[in-house]
Formats: C-alpha cells, sequence, structure tokens
C-alpha cells in the first residue's frame, strides 16, 4: 500500500482528499462513467497509531489470515480490504526486520549475468 502525505500536497488537494473522507463507507471516483479508485477510511483497528513492524501479534496473524480467506470466500468491503492491505504492509515490514532477504547476493549475480550477456552480444556482433 502506497502512503501518500497530505501535508506535503498542494492545498486544493489537501481539501479534496479531506472532503472524500467524510463518509464512513467510502467513496468511487469515477472517471468517464467508470470507476478508477475507492477511498475508504482507514480501519478503526489501525486508526491513529501505524503499525510498528515489532508489534505484529499473534491476534493481528489471525485477523490477517481471517480476511484472507473471507476474501477468497465471498469477497470484502472496501474497508475490509483497507485493512487487509495495511495488514499485509504490517507482516512485510516486520519480516524485512526480522528476516530480510539477501539483496546484496542477488544483486551481484545480476550484475555478473549482465556482463555476461554484454560481451556475448559483443561477441557476436564481431
Amino acid at each position: 500500500m502506497t502512503h501518500v502525505n497530505l501535508d506535503t500536497q498542494p492545498e486544493v488537494v489537501r481539501q479534496f482528499v479531506l472532503a472524500l473522507s467524510v463518509s464512513p463507507d467510502g467513496v468511487v471516483l469515477e472517471s468517464a462513467g467508470r470507476p478508477v479508485a475507492c477511498v475508504v477510511p482507514p480501519p478503526t483497528s489501525m486508526n491513529g497509531a501505524s503499525a510498528e513492524a515489532g508489534e505484529w501479534t499473534e491476534e493481528k496473524n489471525r485477523r490477517r489470515c481471517e480476511l484472507i480467506d473471507r476474501k477468497y470466500d465471498h469477497g470484502l468491503s472496501p474497508v475490509e480490504e483497507a485493512e487487509l492491505a495495511q495488514m499485509q504492509d504490517a507482516l512485510h515490514r516486520m519480516i524485512d526486520q526480522v528476516a530480510p532477504l539477501p539483496l546484496d547476493a542477488a544483486r551481484s549475480l545480476h550484475q555478473e549475468l549482465l556482463r555476461k550477456a554484454t560481451r556475448a552480444q559483443d561477441a557476436n556482433q564481431a
């Protein structure tokens, strides 16, 4: 989920977005009669305090699993979709903190493969 700081946006954008957040059921933005975005208020369980990676609990994981099951069983409401996205984001941040992927090795391998591809391409052109 992408986070946008409204404090850094032009005043007209801030006012527009804040006006959208009045409806507790959310708002669907349309262009040419087609929906392009859905704005829903943050879930009350996450409101006011962003979940830090170290605060991941068994209860949060149980709720995340429940939402995933419900999503594939019969779908989620827009508010539940937002809650799930925030929970997934919090889980990924926690995983990155406690068990980050070894990206340095992957980057080195990628650079090596690019060098080999360039050498092979140069050899074919000669």
